[in-house]
């Protein structure tokens, strides 16, 4: 069984240099069986929103580690596709009700990854203060939806 992932946890992995799409994913491997670094480097352009500040990295590993899971590789996938696509809701149903959105931009206060140096209405010293809570939360609610090995 895979070790807790906590927002310490996630921290000290997002230190280590991973993107939060990279600390989620190899979280969902060892909870899937898969090989940890194998699923990092398919993760790696996914962090902070494909680095323009969308969709959450977080989020978007999640995704993976879901389709990993629950994933389809036949044409006309019929159930398979339905239940893919209720777990991908449900994920991000609930990472919403937590944080009122699934935007990496809004999530960093405003922050603009896509242009750092640019103006940002952040007031953060540290916009990525809180994205180890959130690859945290996204470990925990993906604990929760996926099949545990």
């Amino acid at each position: 069984m895979a070790e807790k992932m906590t927002p310490e946890r996630a921290a000290e992995i997002l230190g280590q240099g991973f993107h939060c799409s990279q600390c989620v994913m190899g979280h969902a491997a060892e909870v899937l069986g898969l090989d940890v670094d194998e699923a990092r480097k398919r993760t790696a352009g996914l962090g902070g929103g494909m680095f323009w500040g969308e969709m959450c990295g977080a989020v978007l590993g999640a995704g993976v580690a879901l389709g990993e899971a629950y994933g389809f590789d036949q044409p006309d996938p019929g159930e398979k596709d339905q239940i893919l696509q209720a777990k991908v809701r449900e994920f991000q149903k609930r990472f919403v009700e937590k944080y009122g959105t699934v935007r990496c931009r809004l999530l960093l206060g405003g922050f603009n990854i896509a242009d750092p140096e640019g103006p940002s209405p952040c007031d953060r010293e540290n916009p990525f203060v809180h994205c180890g809570e959130y690859c945290a939360t996204a470990c925990d609610i993906l604990d929760d939806l996926l099949p545990q090995k």
